[in-house]
């Protein structure tokens, strides 16, 4: 069987910026420009990845025994993608906040309207961000056919899965004068990378109504308990014009937790199968994929352990000789 994957990847927590919120007191005198803060008059964001389709696709071998109705498979799942987002602003006042900066006293940051409002020279007026991951899963699995009624059937399935990932964030800051927003007097970058590995087992029912002939609907679903290995890094470098210094490694770390990820999967679509020569067997099928890949932020958040989401279309083919 062969199966063509367009789906949409999400990490939770990879929020990198956020407007919307006051630098100074509204009303009140502004340490830095010595005028009066205007009022906030637009509502401002959270700024993360729009989700985007991609690529990917599945092959699956198997074998049936006559016997009970017992079929053995392997599945192998790929998938890879890449996002991007950015954010501008020229309001002093209400313009931008980092979410992932890391700032030591005298970088670019530190000199800015949101660190310290007080002797502040410079404010962030755009921000960057980029996210791209790779997606690889094996299943083997042992199934049984049990018909309930001569047009529905339940698949129930049992077995192991393994799968190794890799997940790359970076996001970028960027400072410019109070006096002239033209005037770059630097940037702050914070990157991320993650791999992880993981096996457990893995359970779930597949069932299938043949509404008529030729043609049938099918919901799936699936459980798996993966114990896995995260390997994270995290470094951020800076660049500070008024200091005279350029990229310079601010912070590195690495972090390699173990835990047991929780992974949920539901299939919804409709199958059609034909028989040929009376001994063949071929099935074509359409579906709305799911997938909720819990823990999976090991490496960029605030907010413990957010979910990896999948979700798009799978259409394939499936050949029975």
């Amino acid at each position: 069987e062969l199966d063509f994957l367009y789906w949409s990847a999400k990490q939770e927590g990879n929020n990198y910026a956020v407007t919307g919120t006051a630098n100074t007191v509204p009303g009140t005198v502004n340490p830095n420009t010595g005028l009066i803060s205007p009022t906030i008059t637009s509502t401002g964001k959270v700024y993360s990845f729009k989700p985007t389709a991609k690529p990917g696709f599945k092959l699956t071998v198997g074998m049936n025994w006559e016997y009970d109705s017992w079929e053995l498979f392997a599945n192998y799942s790929y998938l890879h993608g890449s996002q991007h987002s950015s954010v501008a602003s020229s309001s002093v006042n209400t313009g931008i906040i980092p979410l992932l900066s890391y700032a030591p006293n005298n970088s670019v940051l530190a000199s800015s309207v949101f660190y310290t409002p007080g002797g502040a020279v410079g404010f962030v007026s755009e921000a960057k961000a980029s996210w791209s991951f790779f997606y690889n899963n094996i299943n083997l699995e042992l199934a049984k056919s049990i018909p309930l009624f001569s047009y529905f059937v339940l698949h129930p399935h049992f077995g192991f899965q393994a799968s190794w990932q890799k997940q790359h964030f970076h996001a970028s800051y960027y400072v410019s004068s109070l006096i002239n927003s033209s005037t770059n007097l630097g940037n702050n970058q914070a990157i991320f990378s993650q791999k992880f590995w993981g096996i457990g087992p893995r359970v779930g029912f597949d069932s299938l109504w043949q509404c008529c002939n030729h043609l049938g609907f099918f919901a799936n679903t699936a459980f798996s308990l993966l114990y896995g290995k995260f390997h994270g890094k995290s470094t951020s470098y800076d660049t500070n014009v008024t200091a005279g210094y350029t990229h310079v490694l601010i912070a590195k770390n690495i972090y390699k937790p173990t835990t047991l990820s929780p992974v949920l999967e539901l299939n919804l679509g409709a199958a059609s199968e034909w028989m040929l020569y009376n001994k063949y067997l071929l099935v074509a099928h359409v579906s709305w994929d799911t997938q909720a890949w819990l823990f999976q932020n090991q490496h960029s958040t605030s907010v413990p352990d957010p979910t990896l989401l999948f979700q798009g279309l799978n259409a394939g083919i499936r050949f029975n000789f």
